[in-house]
């Protein structure tokens, strides 16, 4: 069966890569806040180990957002000028995001002294992942059929490669490593998480792709 050209492909199915990291922030964010509640019951993770799973998750959550940034929405500047507002408006929540993460990373720090505080922090992590969704939605449904639209067949930017590689460069796993099994690089990090367990794959996204029972 003769290849597909990546021009005739779906919207929905260009871009591919973007929509998989997505979904792998998307699976690490949704367990975090039942983990930070779990520190204060006997038997439960430990805060150090929570600490060092969500600090890696946000290396990877700010380095995508260096990559959209630098050189994802530049393209669509260029060739849909007019789509000025939504970018400056995903560029202002990606910063405001990254400063939530920063603030969260201090709040699951301080639970080493009083984890009777858990709660509240799970609730700030909840926010976050809300907001997180929220905002991967408007990219997914607003700006990738635009840069399907305007991005030559076989470019390789948005691709799956091209994704992992800008999180590989931003040097996220170097540091503060949760645990023996955590993942060494961003494909692993995409198969198996931020705490490196084969099989933690996340529920499918309800509309992300089409259903080939009904498409």
């Amino acid at each position: 069966m003769p290849a597909v050209p990546n021009a005739a492909l779906s919207p929905l199915l260009r871009f591919t890569g973007i929509r998989l990291v997505h979904t792998a922030l998307r699976r690490d964010l949704a367990p975090m806040s039942g983990r930070i509640r779990a520190v204060q019951a006997d038997g439960g993770p430990a805060v150090a180990d929570v600490s060092a799973q969500w600090r890696l998750l946000a290396r990877i959550l700010m380095a995508h957002h260096e990559y959209e940034d630098a050189c994802l929405w530049p393209v669509l500047r260029v060739a849909r000028p007019e789509l000025r507002l939504l970018l400056n408006r995903l560029e202002a929540d990606h910063h405001r995001i990254d400063h939530d993460l920063t603030v969260v990373t201090a709040m699951i720090g301080s639970l080493a002294g009083d984890s009777e505080r858990a709660w509240m922090v799970a609730a700030a992590v909840e926010s976050v992942a809300e907001t997180v969704d929220a905002h991967l939605r408007v990219e997914e449904v607003q700006v990738l059929p635009e840069l399907a639209a305007v991005v030559a067949a076989g470019a390789h930017i948005g691709t799956l490669g091209a994704s992992l590689a800008a999180i590989d460069a931003a040097e996220v796993f170097d540091v503060g490593a949760p645990g023996d099994r955590a993942p060494t690089d961003a494909i692993t990090w995409l198969l198996d998480g931020i705490t490196g367990v084969s099989g933690g794959c996340a529920e499918p996204i309800p509309g992300l792709f089409p259903d080939p029972r009904t498409a």
